[in-house]
């Protein structure tokens, strides 16, 4: 917390022994709300529950939204019906209703029932959508314009409605259908002439999404395209809202956080943080894949292990280079599937490049196999000096490599064509899948080598 913030939070706790709260709630308004919101976070919940209780809605509503969303769930649960019904009365649609999602069911319908009607409304509308489509992201609240407008209309009904919206980056066009053909910057806006009709100087070809377009693929329109606003449409074109390029900030670090449990193996996204989930949970979340991995390991790895046990007993000097085997490849199948599912996430993967990339990826793990592959070669040369073992773990190595380049990269992709998160596929799932392969291939090498060798 930075130092000017702990003085204030110093003075917030004083302030507070002596029930000063009308002080507290003005020293915390003249503050930005990411600034008040991170000083509240430090309080006790009752002390929180206090200030909100008293806090003007309209300053309380930004400081409650620039908190972490757990906490917003508890504030609001806390807070008394009308309270928190006032403070949802200042927040945009959109906002309030991913926090009224969030309630209980019955608090959720009570604090529904004392907002104003129209606020209501809308909140209940977009609840409809889901959650995670570009319906339940939307901001309904936005100004339009009629193409048969002259700009000098325009920029008076600019005038009088948008004060009150929170996006005029582009001004959507719609026909009296409310159906949307075209957007106007602001900019436009202003150096035309008055008496231009809208419709003269609107891009007629405007990027949009579907009510029920997925929420990561409304992200990956933003990025493409480098947006502020994506306008959201029914299937008859009727513009319903906008999409707003912070609620895609928020997806986007949402995606990454869901992305990066999946790829550590975690089951469940909420509970598996010990500093906040109940140890129980938290147990209960990060368990699964640490049974998975140690079933597979003794069911497959040892069988393979067992199958080749021969050779353990011919050349025990085997043993040492195991586990060098087995991380090397599932470090290298790590690497590529992490590169694969992310430019999956931001769109960099099509049917057109899925060759050239499993081509670029070949290339560069044999040459990666090749200098680690020389360098196993002396180690083993020199260490154990014995020919064979350094042929072994040499071309082990190289194959190894290969071969979890290969997996890293292409396991994502079917599992992204079928359907399935393809961050799973980076999960313990390969770990145990590569863990195999490499040591089939370890000892398949170690025998064909040997075989040889014996024969000589």
């Amino acid at each position: 917390m930075e130092e000017r913030n702990e003085v204030i939070l110093k003075t917030i706790n004083r302030l507070l022994v002596e029930d000063k709260l009308p002080k507290i709630t003005t020293i915390l308004g003249k503050l930005y709300p990411a600034d008040a919101a991170e000083i509240v976070a430090h309080l006790s919940e009752e002390d929180q529950k206090k200030i909100f209780e008293v806090w003007a809605p309209d300053q309380s509503a930004n400081t409650l939204l620039e908190m972490e969303e757990d906490d917003q769930v508890d504030i609001a649960e806390s807070l008394s019906i009308s309270a928190i019904s006032e403070i949802l009365n200042e927040m945009p649609s959109d906002d309030g209703a991913d926090l009224i999602a969030d309630l209980s069911e019955e608090t959720a319908e009570k604090v529904l029932a004392a907002m104003e009607p129209e606020v209501a409304a809308g909140v209940r509308n977009l609840l409809k959508h889901g959650e995670e489509t570009a319906g339940g992201l939307m901001n309904p609240e936005i100004v339009t314009l009629r193409k048969d407008m002259t700009a000098e209309e325009a920029i008076d009904e600019l005038r009088r409605k948008a004060p009150g919206d929170e996006n005029i980056y582009y001004i959507f066009v719609i026909n009296n259908d409310n159906q949307l053909v075209g957007v106007v910057s602001l900019r436009e806006l202003i150096i035309t002439s008055p008496q231009t009709l809208i419709k003269e100087i609107m891009n007629p070809d405007v990027i949009h999404v579907g009510v029920e377009t997925d929420q990561e693929e409304a992200a990956k329109i933003f990025t493409k395209y480098d947006l502020l606003a994506l306008p959201v449409v029914d299937q008859e074109q009727k513009l319903l809202g906008i999409v707003t390029v912070d609620d895609v900030l928020d997806v986007v670090e949402e995606e990454a956080t869901e992305d990066m449990y999946k790829l550590s193996g975690t089951m469940d996204i909420e509970e598996s943080d010990v500093m906040k989930g109940p140890f129980v949970r938290v147990v209960r979340a990060r368990l699964p894949w640490l049974v998975v991995a140690l079933v597979g390991e003794v069911l497959v790895v040892g069988a393979i292990a067992e199958y080749y046990q021969h050779l353990l007993i011919l050349l025990p000097a085997l043993v040492i280079y195991w586990a060098c085997m087995t991380s090397v490849g599932g470090n290298c199948s790590f690497q590529t599937s992490t590169v694969a599912v992310r430019d999956l996430a931001i769109g960099h993967i099509d049917s057109k490049t899925i060759f050239l990339r499993v081509l670029k990826e070949m290339r560069l793990a044999l040459i990666m196999g090749l200098i680690t592959g020389a360098a196993l070669f002396l180690i083993a040369s020199i260490w154990q000096r014995y020919l064979p073992l350094a042929i072994i773990v040499a071309i082990a190595n190289v194959l190894i490599i290969l071969s979890g380049a290969f997996t890293g990269t292409v396991v994502p992709l079917v599992f992204n064509a079928v359907g399935i998160d393809p961050a799973v596929s980076s999960s313990p799932f390969l770990a145990l899948i590569m863990d195999a392969v490499s040591l089939f291939i370890y000892f398949y090498i170690a025998a064909q080598v040997l075989g040889r060798y014996s024969c000589l």
